[in-house]
């Protein structure tokens, strides 16, 4: 989702086998890389006519998600639901309608939501990064295709476990490298995407970095709220070479067709990951 046909390496640890870029972006050239190539800052917009039915989708994801959350956790009006990388805080905002319960979002830019306050009032957002969270103690943590983009996992799972109470849960949604989306699709995998991606983690190597980090893994799932179709989808497209910063109207029906004939798939999404994974950890 960039303009320019750059290539990046990825490397792999012989001993835990994290698949991680190197070299990586300057953290400071990163910007440049959240363009109008950007699919996700583009949001509905993005879909022309179809915007409605796309946002209704949107909403359907946030109230997975919420659901997650909440049987995740007992929320009360009290608790404080934590997004990292909230993007556009649409979850934050059904968690708020949905729950009653306190939200915290942050990012490293406020592209998600500087130009819909009005949709977002009354939700706390900040650009900020996780050591700069003041003292609080958030009862839920959520990083919802977040983690995959950190710059220094260890680090910030470490403070986030500092912050948290004994109690508190933390809600990891992130791509699979171990999935069939990647093993068939490989170097036009969506899961890549470079060099937003720094990260690509398999259900071993993200259970070390939790325990390494004060956190103990609960429940790992290999599959998630993310429809596993999006992944395929996205894939597909790399393959065709698709300019991201088009309108997207004339993929519309396709994209839906598409959906369609994927669905039987993900009835073996509990067996066999098809490139989304979920972890639930609570602090040892």
């Amino acid at each position: 989702m960039h303009s320019d046909n750059e290539l990046f390496n990825f490397d792999q640890c012989t001993g835990c086998q994290l698949v991680f870029l190197n070299p990586r972006v300057p953290l400071d050239e990163l910007k440049k890389y959240y363009t109008s190539h950007y699919l996700p800052y583009r949001g509905a917009k993005a879909w022309g006519k179809f915007e409605k039915l796309v946002e209704n989708s949107q909403q359907k994801l946030d109230l997975k998600r919420v659901k997650r959350t909440k049987e995740s956790h007992k929320i009360v009006p009290n608790s404080l639901v934590l997004d990292i990388g909230c993007g556009k805080p649409s979850f934050l905002k059904a968690c708020q309608q949905e729950l009653n319960c306190q939200t915290l979002g942050i990012d490293f830019s406020d592209e998600g939501w500087k130009d819909e306050c009005a949709d977002f009032e009354g939700l706390d957002l900040r650009i900020a990064e996780i050591k700069d969270l003041p003292n609080i103690q958030p009862d839920v943590i959520t990083m919802w295709h977040y983690l995959e983009h950190d710059y220094y996992p260890f680090e910030n799972l470490s403070y986030l476990k500092s912050i948290a109470k004994p109690s508190t849960t933390l809600i990891i949604e992130i791509p699979n490298f171990d999935s069939s989306s990647r093993k068939k699709y490989g170097k036009n995998w969506a899961g890549w995407h470079t060099p937003r991606h720094l990260s690509l983690f398999s259900p071993a190597n993200i259970t070390l970095l939790l325990q390494k980090s004060g956190w103990k893994v609960s429940e790992l799932h290999t599959y998630g709220t993310m429809d596993p179709y999006l992944l395929h989808w996205m894939s597909r497209m790399e393959q065709k070479g698709i300019k991201w910063d088009k309108n997207m109207e004339d993929e519309f029906w396709k994209f839906v067709i598409g959906m369609i004939l994927f669905a039987p798939k993900k009835w073996m999404q509990k067996r066999s990951s098809l490139g989304i994974m979920t972890i639930i950890a609570t602090p040892q």
